[in-house]
C-alpha cells in the first residue's frame, strides 16, 4: 500500500512490503512537477514500471512483477481495454477499476516501451505533443512506427504472454 498526497506533499506507504512501493510513489511527484497534464495511465504505468526494478548502465529499469499474472489472465479473458480506450480514461474511469487491469496494462505498455528502447523518447514526445494528443495514443503509434493500432496491440499481447515473473 502507498500513495502520494499532493495536498500534504507527502508519500505515505507501508514499506514492509519492500522498496517497490517507495519507488512507485516517488514517480508521482516527479510527474506532477514535470508533466502536470499527464493522464492517469502514464502516471501509474510509469510508477508501476519501477515497482520491480534493477539498475542497468546507471539507469533504473523495470522488470516483470506481480501484476503480470493478472494481466495475462485478463488478456485470456479478453478484458483488457484497447489502448485508445485505456489511454483516454480520466481519473474516475482509470482508478474506478478494482480489477487492477488498468494499472497492469499501463505498466506493461510502459515496460514494452522500455524494452523497445523508446520510453525516454516517448516521454519527451508525449510531453511536447500532449496539448494536441492528450491521451498520448497518436504519439505512441508514431514513436513506435506503428500504423495499425490493432496489429500493434496483438503483438503487445503476445509479448506480454511471453514474459515470466517468479517472485
Amino acid at each position: 500500500y502507498g500513495c502520494y498526497s499532493r495536498r500534504a506533499r507527502a508519500l505515505v506507504m507501508n514499506i514492509s512490503t519492500g522498496g517497490g512501493t517507495l519507488v512507485h510513489e516517488i514517480v508521482h511527484p516527479f510527474i506532477e512537477a514535470n508533466f502536470p497534464a499527464c493522464p492517469p495511465w502514464f502516471n501509474e504505468g510509469l510508477g508501476s514500471l519501477f515497482e520491480q526494478s534493477a539498475e542497468r548502465d546507471g539507469h533504473i529499469v523495470g522488470l516483470p512483477n506481480w501484476r503480470l499474472s493478472s494481466l495475462k489472465r485478463a488478456i485470456g479473458q479478453k478484458k483488457v481495454p484497447d489502448f485508445r480506450t485505456l489511454l483516454a480514461k480520466n481519473g474516475d474511469e482509470f482508478y474506478g477499476d478494482d480489477s487492477g487491469v488498468n494499472y497492469a496494462a499501463s505498466r506493461y505498455l510502459c515496460h514494452y516501451l522500455q524494452d523497445q528502447g523508446v520510453l525516454r523518447s516517448y516521454y519527451r514526445e508525449f510531453t511536447l505533443h500532449q496539448p494536441d494528443d492528450p491521451s498520448g495514443h497518436v504519439t505512441l503509434l508514431r514513436v513506435l512506427g506503428e500504423r495499425d493500432a490493432r496489429a500493434f496491440e496483438a503483438r503487445w499481447r503476445t509479448w506480454v504472454l511471453g514474459l515470466s515473473f517468479t517472485g
